[in-house]
């Protein structure tokens, strides 16, 4: 048996692995579930050729196969990633956010796991449903072939109680939220070709929403975590301590770096396209925002942004840079950058933590 297939060590968590599929490079994060949060094991990364993938798009498979491969070889140690999820994002992926209520009929009994997952089921099934009408009505995605990329359990509730499980609980009303990711066939269907390339299989999620959740189960409950990418702006809204929004939209570092001596200007362009309105959020955005990917050269831009929101909400706001320290649920011997924390939520969510 080769030291790649050893299987994992009895009583500990299957090894799990989180990719990041950006323009410039690809960053693998492998761990393991330990007391409620990931243990991170190893860390890779490995550049790829320019315009191997574009907006979230794989465009040459097979260069992005390779540096998947070398990412892992870097990361893994004796054991092999069990369960692997890879992060895209694009102008086209969606997450829909939807929270289901059923009434129990046997109200003096405690909730027994048969009935947990029943109501799980029901709900993710609405949710699947409800998310595929939001994309016929989208009209960026109409006439587009779309596939799911994932759903994923977000919160319990029972009689507007928030509970980690629902097993042994009694009471009237269970809710059930359920996040559901979808994209366009092509850009899923690259992805998981890459995966597979590399001789990986795996599932494809918004790598907005798996920072953006990862940061909530931290203890965010009312903010913003932005990710400046190389070709691309990703952020998600939390909102009473989960998930209510996601937006990707093409203007990353490359365009501002080609165009150093207009930054100020690009600045409040580009800040007024994350303030514009999010589906899915209602009211003011939130006045507390953590952003990753920024060089200091490019620090116009928080700082317009921050302008943008003291304009659209008044009073204070506060927008600093996100560090590994804000994400509790994850920790690790290796050095660990902002950066690979989008591989981190990927991992969190392979490991059924995130």
């Amino acid at each position: 048996m080769s030291l790649a297939s050893k299987p994992a060590k009895p009583g500990r968590a299957d090894p799990v692995g989180g990719v990041e599929l950006a323009s410039d490079r690809v960053r693998v994060v492998v761990g393991h579930r330990e007391e409620g949060r990931l243990r991170v094991t190893g860390v890779g990364q490995s550049a790829i050729r320019p315009g191997a993938i574009d907006g979230g798009l794989v465009v040459h498979r097979e260069a992005v196969a390779v540096a998947i491969s070398a990412a892992f070889a870097s990361a893994e140690g004796r054991e092999r990633a069990a369960r692997v999820i890879a992060a895209i994002d694009g102008d086209d992926v969606r997450t829909y956010h939807v929270s289901t209520t059923f009434e129990r009929e046997s109200l003096d009994e405690p909730m027994a796991p048969g009935e947990v997952a029943r109501a799980t089921a029901a709900a993710r099934a609405d949710a699947e449903a409800s998310a595929r009408e939001s994309a016929m009505n989208d009209p960026a995605l109409r006439g587009v072939a779309t596939v799911q990329l994932r759903d994923d359990v977000a919160g319990l509730a029972l009689d507007g109680r928030p509970l980690s499980s629902l097993v042994g609980f009694q009471g009237r009303f269970v809710e059930v939220r359920t996040d559901v990711a979808l994209a366009p066939l092509v850009l899923a269907s690259a992805a998981m070709a890459a995966l597979e390339g590399a001789k990986r299989r795996g599932t494809v999620t918004s790598g907005a929403y798996g920072l953006g959740r990862l940061i909530a189960l931290s203890g965010l409950t009312e903010g913003g975590v932005l990710r400046l990418g190389p070709d691309v702006t990703a952020f998600a809204v939390i909102r009473e301590g989960r998930v209510v929004a996601t937006r990707v939209f093409g203007l990353g570092r490359g365009a501002f770096l080609a165009r150093a001596d207009r930054i100020e200007r690009d600045a409040r362009v580009w800040a007024r396209c994350v303030i514009a309105p999010v589906p899915g959020v209602d009211g003011l955005l939130p006045a507390r925002w953590y952003f990753v990917g920024v060089p200091e050269s490019l620090i116009a831009l928080p700082r317009a942004l921050g302008d943008a929101l003291v304009e659209l909400r008044g009073g204070d706001v506060k927008i600093e840079p996100l560090r590994t320290s804000v994400a509790t649920r994850v920790f690790s011997a290796e050095p660990l950058h902002a950066d690979d924390l989008v591989p981190a939520a990927a991992a969190a969510l392979a490991a059924g933590i995130a």
